[in-house]
């Protein structure tokens, strides 16, 4: 098999268009190259480690190429990895509704966020932690009041380390979500420009329901690797299984994409990347894509490989990208 065969072989199998047969190849590529790579058992990473087998074996046959990604055309949905949220131990709910906020109101008001292309950690008054994903912000008291400590994600996506507290639950509204939990670790994904709410599950249990304003909604329990999208125009809820750790990549740079839209896509790759980035038709940008790639990969790197997928085409324009269809 000479060098182009290598290549076109690679390049079918990242599409997910590979043969029994040529998937058995790829693997034992995979299973040769893993091998030779000295890995202490103690930190022994199965997927770390067939990234980065991966990695070298598309170094030798196509330097220009350094990431891996796995990407399936919109035909192909796999439900794999999700939004990013994990929610540890303990859940209360008081007479079985959620605390409304001003009820027990504590000190100036205080806005913390990370600009687009930053990944931030602040340290909230109750020694909890809130990691902010890019271009996102939220707005909390300088001291939590004695009955509750209550947060609100104004934009973007956030994810919360919360010390457990059983007198004081920890309340996040969230678009039109409020989400009550006494201590756990969780993150809930709340863009403006988004059209829904999403919050996931890794372990414990949280409940979910209208935040002040809008119309009462039954509560939606999530038990581990459940995600909720709540419409933030219908109201609509949808529950679904996920993989809660996967979507928890962005903390460290990853890009994690389970069957989301293009115009989805495009903004989480404008606020990691600090790039506004078009897509120039509604039909084009409700396409549905899955991908996960690394925390060292460019943004060339990413949309190449989106675009082979998804057959659009891209450019850079007056600072900005621009995402169209293939002309045939």
């Amino acid at each position: 098999m000479d060098q182009q065969q290598v290549r076109d072989l690679l390049t079918k199998y990242r599409l997910g268009r590979c043969t029994e047969e040529e998937k058995a190849l790829i693997d034992q590529w995979y299973g040769r190259t893993a091998r030779q790579q000295a890995y202490p058992p103690q930190q022994l990473d199965l997927e770390a480690a067939r990234a980065h087998s991966w990695t070298n074996i598309l170094a030798r046959v196509q330097s220009q190429h350094t990431f891996e990604a796995r990407i399936h055309p919109m035909r192909v949905v796999y439900l794999v990895a999700a939004v990013a949220a994990m929610l540890c131990v303990g859940f209360f709910w008081f007479s079985g509704s959620l605390t409304r906020p001003g009820s027990d109101g504590a000190g100036r008001m205080i806005t913390a966020s990370a600009l687009p292309g930053e990944i931030k950690t602040y340290r909230l008054p109750d020694s909890s932690l809130v990691t902010l994903n890019g271009g996102s912000s939220i707005h909390y008291p300088e001291v939590f009041g004695q009955k509750s400590r209550e947060v609100t994600l104004t934009d973007g996506e956030a994810y919360f380390d919360v010390k457990h507290n059983a007198s004081h639950p920890f309340i996040v509204e969230a678009g039109r979500t409020r989400t009550q939990v006494l201590g756990t670790v969780f993150s809930v994904r709340a863009y403006r420009s988004l059209s829904d709410v999403r919050v996931t599950l890794a372990s414990g249990k949280v409940g979910v329901r209208n935040a002040s304003g809008y119309p009462e909604m039954q509560t939606t329990f999530l038990l581990p690797d459940e995600q909720l999208v709540v419409d933030n125009q219908s109201g609509g809820v949808r529950k679904g299984h996920v993989h809660a750790r996967s979507l928890a990549g962005w903390i460290r740079g990853a890009l994690d994409f389970n069957n989301e839209e293009l115009k989805t896509i495009a903004l989480l790759l404008e606020k990691k990347f600090d790039v506004p980035v078009r897509v120039d038709s509604n039909n084009l940008g409700e396409q549905r894509l899955t991908a996960r790639f690394r925390a060292e990969e460019t943004l060339d790197d990413i949309l190449g490989t989106l675009a082979m997928a998804g057959s659009f085409s891209y450019r850079h324009v007056a600072g900005q990208v621009l995402i169209s269809m293939n002309e045939h």
